[in-house]
């Protein structure tokens, strides 16, 4: 799957080995697997996501306009997916993460956000005022659709 160490360390709880291999300068911190996931990717995964670990790759030049060549998504989208507002907005700020990003259906954050069963990330997209709550993907759907599946 192409991953690498630091692929490894930014999905750990253990920053200081995320920290170690950024340090040491074997990768960069933008080196891609073979769907095109950096190391910050990992960082949002569901289970392991870490904000200090998604501070240390963006501080470390980590790019949030990666997109995966799986499925044309975004770290916005996966993290918007795994309903946390904090690293969404260190991603926007920081990162400067582009919020209008699509994936490959066309699905906005919004869409995503009603896929995580996390209330608090619908409210966090719909406050932002960035989209229309009735707003359609390519199969016509929109984010209710998706929370009711």
């Amino acid at each position: 799957d192409g991953e690498t160490l630091l692929h490894c360390a930014s999905e750990s709880d253990e920053v200081e080995m995320l920290e170690f291999w950024i340090k040491r300068g074997d990768y960069d911190v933008n080196v891609k697997n073979k769907r095109n996931r950096t190391p910050l990717f990992n960082a949002l995964d569901k289970y392991r996501c870490s904000i200090e670990a998604v501070d240390i790759l963006l501080t470390n030049g980590a790019r949030t306009d990666v997109v995966d060549t799986d499925d044309d998504s975004t770290p916005l989208h996966t993290a918007s997916e795994n309903g946390n507002s904090k690293i969404i907005e260190l991603l926007i700020t920081k990162g400067k993460a582009d919020v209008n990003a699509m994936d490959e259906d066309g699905e906005t954050l919004l869409h995503c956000a009603s896929e995580s069963d996390e209330v608090e990330m619908l409210e966090f997209w719909i406050k932002r005022g960035d989209y229309d709550v009735n707003v359609k993907n390519k199969r016509n759907r929109t984010p209710l659709f998706n929370a009711l599946d």
